[in-house]
């Protein structure tokens, strides 16, 4: 009997940790999704020469902008954009 409930108990288990498996790969296929269209979108839009209303809403999303800050004298704020399709994209370091 009590091998009989913990194969129930695994097979719970198993049976949880597929779904949770098939959400995570259900997120990550509509993430590729995401991130296909804003590819196409921005080559659409790589040789622009003026940016203009049209584009900034096709784009982006929303820009968020900081408090003014005083860092060692100067003035600085943080400008975060959020763009359609991919939402931030972390700030790579040069």
């Amino acid at each position: 009997m009590k091998l009989t409930a913990a194969l129930e108990q695994e097979q719970e288990s198993n049976q949880k940790r597929l779904h949770d498996l098939a959400m995570m790969q259900s997120r990550a296929d509509a993430q590729e999704s995401e991130v296909r269209t804003f590819i196409k979108e921005i080559r659409r839009y790589s040789a622009i020469e003026e940016l203009d209303e049209a584009v900034l809403n096709r784009l982006i999303s929303r820009i968020l902008i900081g408090e003014v800050k005083k860092v060692d004298g100067q003035k600085v704020q943080e400008v975060r954009i959020v763009y359609n399709f991919v939402g931030e994209i972390p700030e790579i370091a040069a």
